[in-house]
C-alpha cells in the first residue's frame, strides 16, 4: 500500500533512478490514470500531485517527471490532483526513451530508414 513515506522519499528516488525525462503515471482503482509532473504536498491521508492535463492533443507528447522545485509548467499544461492513498492501484515509472537504440518501421529515426 502506498503512504506518505513513499511519496516523500520512494517515488523521488525511483523516478530519479529512471533518469532524466522519465515518465511517472499513477493508476487509480477507478481506472483513471494521471501523468505526474511533480509532488505538490504530502499528508498522512492523501497526496497532492501536479499532473498533466488529459487532452487529446497532448496524448502523444512526452510528459516527463520534473520532481519538486521544478520550473512552473506552461499555462493550461497541468493541474493539481488530490488523491487518497487507498485509491491508488499502482504507479508506472518509464525510463526516458533511448534515442540511440535501433527501431524498425515507421517509428524508426530518419537516418536509419
Amino acid at each position: 500500500m502506498f503512504d506518505a513515506t513513499y511519496f516523500r522519499k520512494g517515488l523521488v528516488a525511483h523516478a530519479d533512478a529512471a533518469g532524466a525525462g522519465a515518465m511517472v503515471e499513477i493508476h487509480l482503482i477507478s481506472g483513471i490514470a494521471h501523468r505526474v509532473r511533480s509532488v505538490v504536498e504530502v499528508t498522512d491521508g492523501y497526496v497532492v500531485l501536479e499532473v498533466y492535463q488529459r487532452r487529446p492533443e497532448m496524448s502523444g507528447m512526452q510528459n516527463p517527471w520534473h520532481g519538486s522545485g521544478s520550473p512552473a509548467a506552461a499555462p493550461n499544461e497541468s493541474h493539481h490532483a488530490v488523491i487518497t492513498y487507498e485509491s491508488i492501484a499502482g504507479l508506472l515509472i518509464t525510463p526516458a526513451e533511448d534515442r540511440t537504440s535501433s527501431r524498425i518501421g515507421f517509428n524508426a529515426p530518419a537516418e536509419r530508414r
